[in-house]
């Protein structure tokens, strides 16, 4: 009698190189290239990761199904160890095209001639953003969209866009002259 086989999630581990210098309470990893230059900065950048990161599962979590165990147990809670995080060193402070606000951007990795505050790469859970992580929570919600997508045949709905309402957040880092954070949380 032959048996059935189950399907074998593939698990993407999130870099564990010497570059992937910084590894947030939650598990994250963040390559810095050396954005954050003191023990306090590197401190506060990686609890400021982790905040986008609550709000985002906060949110995933209140639009997942209640009786949907397996996205709220298990693959949710463990999306924050696979993700990893590069903190852009090809950033430049520009005037947004839209705000027309002074802002942290670097050129995007997808449209030449254009800039972007955060990137995110859809088949390796890995987000490229400013150091002032100005984006932040837009992008992690897509990519653990991307996660619970890849992982289940129960994905609810597009979180990128749901949980787009993620606010921004100021930490102890200089930005200026940026005015990316002039209505963002403390």
């Amino acid at each position: 009698m032959a048996s059935a086989r189950q399907p074998t999630r593939v698990t993407y581990l999130a870099p564990n190189d010497p570059s992937y210098d910084l590894v947030t309470p939650d598990g994250i990893h963040v390559k810095t290239n050396g954005q954050y230059k003191t023990d306090a900065g590197r401190k506060a950048a990686a609890a400021t990761i982790d905040r986008y990161w609550h709000a985002v599962r906060k949110c995933a979590l209140e639009i997942v199904p209640q009786g949907d165990t397996e996205l709220r147990d298990k693959l949710v809670p463990e999306f924050a160890r696979h993700l990893s995080i590069e903190i852009a060193d090809d950033w430049q402070v520009i005037e947004g095209p839209v705000s027309h606000r002074r802002q942290q951007a670097f050129p995007s990795l997808t449209r030449p001639g254009a800039w972007a505050t955060a990137h995110r790469e859809e088949d390796a859970l890995y987000i490229k953003v400013v150091p002032e992580l100005n984006g932040l929570g837009r992008q992690m919600a897509g990519e653990l969209n991307l996660w619970l997508g890849g992982n289940t045949n129960t994905l609810p709905t597009e979180l990128s866009n749901l949980c787009a309402g993620v606010p921004c957040y100021r930490f102890a880092y200089d930005n200026s002259p940026s005015q990316a954070w002039d209505q963002c949380t403390q």
